[in-house]
């Protein structure tokens, strides 16, 4: 008998019974932002999205097998499944050529050695065959068997690990672009680690090239344009109609997209009025664990490991505001991986709020869909969804995201409406609609600092009195900071009633400048 090569080995599983590869077992499971499956002994590796759940073990793979509609002749070497959008899908292989599959499945497969590998994709909900298509197209792209399989899992977001306790913004940024990258999927997953950093700092070039990048491919709906044309209320009154909606609601849920950090703007401009009418808590989504009982503590500042997002200075501006005004923080983001999302972040709201006191008023600010009342079509509830049914609390929910592309019709910084003005089961499963444009304002008056290196460099600002030791500039947050031209000179916002701590980096992370500027001196 010929000696088998490594890449004809990962065939042998097939017509083995129950229909599950010997191999099964030895598959790794790689979560890094993607999930990344990799097996050894076969060389085999693929790259999967991150929210597709895997079945490990194989008396419960066999159950999955017996109890599911499709049969599959060959075995399987693994199986996953998504639930927003709702699908399955398996991966086999065989000796056989001719597969006689349900039609209703969709198939990517190649002939490798003579066998041949199957990616079989099964909708478990009419809208979501297109979704699981692209899904398993991408997975298929990424397979790689045989000597040359990627034995070493590094992405993007190992850059991000590495650098999750630097507030060298600008180095980080530098190091994500010169990442390579070997697919669509990659390139996407590279794209928001860009616009993520390009966004801790300020209005710059990177940011605006990058969110044109993103949103050059929109085309706008000529129904919505028109209404939103039609039936805009701006500014002052967008704070008026949300503060005189929250006099009715004991809890408030807006949204943000994490690209935007113009969308903490409006929660910001929110704080005053809302603590005067009883609202007393601001749940973060961004909040690590454990983050809010320090917040909580007289004296204490954002740093750089109070949250991923909250390093942005927008965001931890709201903090620092917030905390001014009294608000205490919740910390509300499901960590409990055996507990479905959605319901462990409405739990964590309400346990640490209305169950402790039920005269509560709680403001949230959350990702993108999480404030949505309405289940899916395929049956996924969200975090509103849940606090409503479950609790019997009707959220007041705003979304800034959901007509996000369409805030270039406005001049204004803000506008608003309702949400039956819209004619779509999306749209409608909130309250309210804002647009945003705000930009950020400089907090007091300027102070003029010219850049008199040779290359571009990060500008960082820090309050006075949250630098209590010669080296908290390295693990707080700057209340300011952005990316400063060679030779320009800019007008950087201080205050002058505080003494103020300006540091600088090239894009290698590099300090090129320190200076105390003291009331006395600015």
């Amino acid at each position: 008998m010929k000696k088998l090569t490594l890449i004809a080995t990962i065939l042998l599983f097939c017509g083995c019974s129950p229909k599950i590869s010997k191999y099964f077992e030895q598959n790794k499971y790689i979560r890094n932002y993607n999930i990344h499956i990799v097996n050894d002994s076969l060389q085999f590796y693929f790259k999967t999205p991150g929210d597709i759940t895997y079945t490990t073990n194989r008396e419960e793979l066999k159950k999955i097998i017996r109890k599911g509609k499709i049969k599959t002749k060959d075995s399987v070497l693994v199986y996953g499944k998504s639930t927003d959008p709702l699908y399955e899908y398996f991966v086999t292989a065989s000796e056989n050529h001719k597969q006689n599959n349900p039609k209703h499945l969709i198939i990517f497969d190649t002939i490798i050695n003579r066998k041949t590998i199957q990616f079989l994709g099964n909708p478990l909900a009419e809208n979501s065959y297109n979704a699981l298509k692209i899904d398993l197209e991408n997975i298929f792209k990424s397979l790689e068997v045989g000597k040359n399989y990627r034995k070493e899992i590094c992405t993007v977001m190992d850059i991000v690990k590495k650098h999750q306790n630097s507030n060298k913004y600008f180095a980080t940024l530098n190091e994500i672009i010169e990442f390579p990258t070997y697919d669509k999927q990659e390139e996407w997953t590279k794209l928001q680690m860009e616009l993520t950093f390009a966004s801790f700092l300020e209005k710059n070039d990177f940011y605006d090239n990058y969110l044109n990048q993103l949103e050059s491919k929109f085309k706008p709906n000529d129904t919505i344009s028109k209404l939103i044309k039609e039936n805009s209320s701006t500014d002052q009154k967008v704070i008026e109609t949300i503060i005189n909606e929250a006099k009715n609601h004991k809890i408030l849920m807006i949204n943000e997209n994490h690209f935007y950090p113009n969308h903490r703007l409006l929660v910001s401009d929110l704080l005053i009025k809302l603590k005067e009418i009883g609202y007393n808590y601001l749940a973060l989504e961004g909040l690590d664990v454990k983050q809010d009982s320090l917040l909580n503590i007289e004296n204490v500042y954002p740093t750089l490991k109070t949250g991923f997002y909250t390093v942005e200075q927008n965001y931890s501006n709201l903090i620092r505001k917030a905390k001014e005004l009294g608000y205490e923080f919740v910390a509300y983001e499901n960590f409990d991986n055996s507990k479905d999302r959605e319901i462990g972040q409405a739990e964590n709201i309400y346990d640490k709020t209305f169950k402790l006191n039920p005269n509560s008023k709680v403001l949230v600010l959350s990702g993108i869909d999480h404030i949505l009342e309405k289940q899916t079509r395929e049956g996924k509830k969200w975090m509103a969804t849940i606090f409503k049914e479950k609790y019997n609390i009707d959220p007041l929910t705003i979304s800034q995201t959901h007509l996000n592309s369409y805030r270039k019709i406005i001049d204004e910084e803000y506008s608003i409406f309702k949400s039956k003005l819209f004619n779509n089961e999306r749209l409608n499963s909130v309250d309210f609609l804002v647009l945003n444009n705000k930009k950020t304002v400089n907090l007091t008056t300027g102070y003029y600092y010219q850049n008199i290196s040779e290359t571009d460099v990060q500008v960082e600002l820090f309050y006075g009195d949250e630098i209590l030791n010669d080296y908290d500039y390295l693990k707080n947050v700057p209340y300011f900071s952005t990316i400063l031209k060679n030779g320009k000179k800019y007008n950087l916002p201080i205050d002058k009633k505080r003494g103020m701590y300006l540091y600088t980096y090239d894009k290698n992370g590099k300090r090129i400048d320190n200076q105390i500027i003291s009331p006395a001196n600015n």
